[in-house]
């Protein structure tokens, strides 16, 4: 299975414009933007990944975090995380 990560942009947010200013998502450095680009729901968890992955320093930082057990998720969700997060840490 191949899975395709799309940048950020107004189109493919446009479905969580009433819950925040889109323009200013859509400058931010982080990666919010990029997980709902990608699918994943505006919730507590979709926003507690990006703080960790924001507030980390290495990709093994993410992985390995006492926050969040990365681990527990779907394969197709981990992959989804892995290119994402590639697009951060390279």
């Amino acid at each position: 299975m191949t899975t395709t990560i799309v940048h950020p942009t107004v189109e493919n947010l446009q479905q969580f414009s009433d819950s925040f200013d889109l323009s200013k998502l859509l400058k931010s450095e982080g990666v919010l933007p990029w997980l709902l680009a990608n699918g994943w729901d505006y919730d507590d968890k979709t926003r507690l990944i990006a703080d960790i992955v924001d507030e980390s320093t290495s990709l093994n930082e993410v992985w390995d975090s006492s926050e969040f057990d990365f681990n527990a998720l779907p394969d197709e969700e981990k992959e989804k995380l892995n290119l994402i997060f590639e697009h951060f840490y390279l």
